[in-house]
């Protein structure tokens, strides 16, 4: 067992400054929901739109600002709701659009935003977009990226025109009979890519975004956009020498098809759209728009400025694993805050819905989420990080996912110890529940003396402090790098002040020196430390 440590409110600081205004997507946490997994209402043993609208109240306690679903437009589901056939309606496996206005309005009257996924860079091949532009109907025709031919092969089968590769593996061109030409899909054959040079395509969103508005969502996180542009000269791509099968997507370096110049003006125009719909709204709401980008560092900060509010913030996700010490959990904040431009505001991503879940990656929830949630910043919680959810193994057999590896982060909640942990009345679930539902649930964690859940409540109050909302952050190691120590300096004498001490240790305890001049690389002294916060099993009094 990891021996985790505190949080110490402490008794400091001077120098009166007058604050600035945050907004409610900068104070507050956004809550990520795969609707399929959060609460079926209709016992077919999938989630939907009134199983969430009935844990409204719960959301709502965990005191977040906003709910983000995963895509629920209507979708053969192909890719699970990423292939969308109609951007302006609800599939009926999660509801209809009435539903949707009611979760809007009735998670509004609980002061909670609706959030939901813009999946710019393709539609599914059964959207009416790209059954017209199959068939050369304008002003379809050109709303996808189509090639000829590169030759054919000595039986007659076309070539496809260059060597560009599929994010799910194998060629990312499929041939269109009908058309006699190729399509791009760098996702699932069925995920067609649309071709942002065609200015039509541009506004189509647009439109789709003020639909959403009109409605009253609160925002959008852009899936994949990266991925929206590609070199139009088609050149093949290097490969990148990793050693991996040629049909894997990693065995090519995506020089051409990923994070071209295009990408960031093309958002930033959607971003000047979404200002202006909400300064015409004049109802002082401020729309965000989050990004999601794998990029290295560097590249990723491009898509900050005029481009969105913020992209995701993915090195808890992508630098640290089971065995990561404090130093390498203070490299994971310090990369991030120290290489942001200025104005742009941090983010902290623990888990989403493509990557294992936090409690498995590493191997603890309550010290991530402690580690996280008092950094300046918004902080994007999957659901189940509030209880300490785990990845569920799936057999061969029952695995549904395409990609083939992202069931385990996506079973149902687990609500209670009932039949499969009260996700569904139904007979079967879409994906089988985790084996630790009896103990890992909202009931049991509610009625426990001292839970992951109460934890994470507690963290999320601690944000209105004005030392989380405006405070300093400073930054140590510890206890031969395995402790990490971060403080929230208070920017009024007034106001308390914030420490974290956590040990990111394997089955150690060390013992942290709190007495006054004992954090040297903090510019203040610790006074009269008080404890606010322990983790479980911590041996803090």
């Amino acid at each position: 067992m990891r021996h985790l440590s505190l949080i110490a409110g402490l008794v400091l600081i001077a120098g009166a400054v007058q604050a600035q205004q945050l907004d409610w997507w900068q104070t507050g946490v956004i809550y990520q929901i795969y609707p399929r997994s959060y609460k079926d209402s209709n016992g077919d043993g999938i989630g939907d739109i009134n199983g969430i609208i009935s844990k409204l109240d719960y959301i709502a306690s965990l005191g977040v600002a906003a709910i983000w679903l995963s895509p629920i437009y209507k979708s053969p589901m192909a890719d699970f709701g990423y292939d969308i056939s109609d951007f302006r309606d609800i599939d009926p496996l999660f509801g209809t659009l009435d539903d949707f206005k009611l979760l809007v309005a009735e998670a509004k009257s609980r002061n909670l935003g609706i959030i939901m996924d813009m999946v710019p860079n393709h539609s599914s091949d059964e959207h009416e977009w790209f059954v017209k532009s199959e068939q050369k109907i304008e002003p379809y025709t050109d709303y996808y990226f189509w090639q000829p031919a590169k030759g054919f092969d000595p039986n007659g089968a076309p070539i496809p025109p260059n060597n560009w590769l599929s994010v799910f593996g194998g060629s990312a061109w499929a041939w269109s009979e009908l058309r006699q030409e190729f399509y791009l899909h760098q996702f699932h054959a069925k995920q067609p890519d649309f071709n942002y040079r065609n200015p039509a395509i541009v506004q189509e969103l647009k439109d789709i975004l003020t639909f959403w508005y009109d409605l009253g969502v609160y925002g959008f996180r852009w899936d994949a956009v990266t991925h929206m542009f590609e070199d139009p000269a088609l050149p093949d791509e290097p490969v990148s020498g990793n050693p991996v099968d040629p049909n894997d997507y990693n065995y090519l370096k995506h020089i051409y098809t990923q994070n071209l110049p295009e990408t960031p003006y093309t958002l930033s125009l959607y971003k000047a759209h979404t200002d202006e719909y909400s300064l015409n709204a004049g109802d002082g709401l401020h729309r965000v728009m989050m990004l999601e980008v794998w990029n290295p560092i560097e590249e990723v900060m491009q898509y900050y400025r005029n481009v969105s509010d913020f992209p995701f913030n993915f090195r808890f996700l992508t630098t640290m694993g089971a065995y990561s010490n404090g130093r390498d959990a203070e490299n994971a904040i310090r990369g991030w805050v120290d290489n942001i431009p200025d104005n742009g505001w941090p983010n902290w991503v623990l888990g989403n819905h493509d990557i294992s879940r936090v409690g498995s990656r590493l191997q603890l929830t309550d010290g991530a989420i402690l580690t996280t949630l008092l950094l300046p910043g918004t902080s994007i919680n999957y659901y189940g990080e509030e209880l300490g959810m785990v990845d569920t193994y799936i057999p061969p057999e029952e695995v549904v996912d395409p990609a083939g590896y992202r069931d385990p982060p996506r079973t149902p909640m687990q609500w209670d110890d009932s039949q499969f942990a009260g996700f569904t009345t139904g007979p079967k679930p879409w994906l089988r529940v985790n084996d630790n539902y009896l103990t890992v649930n909202v009931a049991a964690e509610e009625a426990a003396d001292e839970s992951v859940l109460k934890i994470f409540r507690k963290l999320v109050a601690l944000r209105k402090e004005p030392a989380i909302q405006f405070g300093t952050l400073h930054t140590t190691v510890v206890s031969y790098e395995l402790v990490l120590a971060y403080a929230r300096e208070a920017v009024n004498a007034t106001d308390r002040s914030y420490m974290v001490v956590l040990n990111w240790s394997h089955d150690q305890t060390h013992v942290v020196n709190l007495s006054p001049g004992a954090f040297g690389a903090f510019p203040f002294e610790i006074t009269n430390p008080t404890v606010e916060i322990r983790t479980i099993g911590s041996d803090i009094p």
